[in-house]
């Protein structure tokens, strides 16, 4: 379908329309009382083994039978090239993540209230921003959509999520939903798949990360398959790609439409202005201590400025500061230095950027992020308290951005 399909009047039935599945299914738990069940699946699914969810239980059986298989005329080779392209810019991609992607999103306030909702993941920006690429480790990782593999459970479980995240909402926010849609919905859970994928090939072409256009658009097919597998598809068409973009160039279409819809200036915005300084605090963090020392404490906020852009970057109040283009000079100097050994050992240092992709998420939860479904504003703030390492309590103290 031709891009021009991402009119205003397209995208407003998207916003009202959620995932009647998921939401059914979350009902049933309730109902059941299987709350601590729940995340019991959740750790047996993250094992990846084979035994059947429905095994345990069995009031779940008809979710994950009916969510758990690939949309028809999948291409499992193209996948396949997406989960490599991934794999051998695992770091560039992270980066662009860390300082773009997520950053961005707080712009909208469609989503970053929703982020927000417990007062407490402001301050909690590093178990949140693991948990989000625990979901990209698992969405790219090879053989993730198999049947059971680790894509294919991390779109299950989050639609479940995302039905806890609207339960909620609608209880302790009832004016989200006139001004701006259904909480979560088809809309904006396209807008956040796309940020985790086009947003990632906007950034890595400024960073000349040298994608090929095949490279980008396998990338941004694994993320369409997704997208479909995460419930983002007509309510009467489970098998239909008609609510995702066909492909790179349409991806572009519908984020610029996504932008001029739901972006704002910061003074409209607290919550996202919160979240993308929470951000930024959370980044420096990731610079050594010796390094902010002499400065490189800039880093984070100079790669937003380049990535995002200072328009963007001014809607969550991110804002350029005096020296900077001589610490970008200084920066892209040493790049130019670095890029002929980068160049003959290319697999190696991207093969060590995805180890360390990993290993903050090692270090940070002592192994895999497990997911649960908040009921209650008391439920998200301990899913959020509970997730982290006990170690690294120093990232989730508010202080403020130097």
């Amino acid at each position: 379908m031709a891009s021009h399909r991402w009119t205003d009047a397209f995208l407003d039935s998207m916003s009202k329309q959620g995932d009647a599945l998921a939401d059914d299914f979350l009902t049933r738990i309730i109902r059941d009382n299987e709350m601590t069940n729940i995340r019991k699946i959740f750790a047996e699914m993250d094992s990846n083994n084979e035994i059947p969810p429905s095994k345990n239980f069995p009031d779940l059986s008809e979710f994950f039978t009916a969510t758990n298989n690939l949309p028809p005329g999948v291409d499992l080779q193209r996948i396949s090239r997406g989960e490599k392209v991934f794999q051998e810019n695992a770091f560039t991609a992270a980066l662009v993540l860390l300082t773009k992607s997520l950053p961005e999103g707080y712009a909208a306030p469609n989503l970053s209230i929703i982020l927000n909702l417990s007062g407490n993941l402001r301050t909690h920006p590093y178990k949140r921003l693991l948990a989000t690429l625990q979901t990209v480790v698992n969405v790219s990782t090879f053989h993730g959509f198999q049947n059971g593999g680790r894509a294919v459970i991390t779109a299950q479980k989050l639609r479940l999520l995302h039905a806890g995240i609207r339960h909620l909402t609608r209880q302790y926010r009832p004016d989200f939903e006139p001004q701006y849609g259904i909480p979560v919905n088809q809309e904006d859970m396209l807008g956040t798949v796309m940020g985790f994928s086009y947003l990632v090939i906007e950034g890595m072409r400024k960073l000349d990360a040298g994608l090929t256009l095949q490279e980008e658009e396998d990338f941004l097919y694994l993320w369409r398959v997704f997208a479909q597998m995460m419930g983002i598809h007509p309510s009467d068409k489970p098998d239909s790609f008609e609510f995702i973009p066909d492909d790179v160039e349409d991806a572009k279409a519908f984020y610029e439409a996504y932008r001029s819809r739901h972006y704002v200036m910061a003074d409209k915005n607290p919550d996202g202005v919160a979240l993308g300084l929470a951000n930024l605090r959370m980044l420096k963090h990731f610079v050594p201590r010796f390094l902010r020392l002499f400065g490189f404490g800039a880093l984070p906020r100079l790669y937003m400025l380049d990535l995002m852009g200072p328009k963007q970057c001014s809607l969550i109040r991110i804002r350029r500061r005096r020296g900077y283009g001589l610490v970008k000079w200084f920066l892209f100097a040493l790049i130019r230095l670095w890029r002929p050994i980068e160049h003959i050992r290319t697999k190696r240092h991207e093969r060590i950027g995805a180890m360390i992709f990993q290993e903050m998420i090692d270090r940070a939860y002592g192994g895999e992020v497990t997911f649960t479904i908040p009921l209650s504003i008391t439920d998200l703030k301990g899913m959020i308290a509970n997730a982290g390492h006990p170690g690294h309590s120093s990232h989730t103290t508010a202080k403020p951005v130097s």
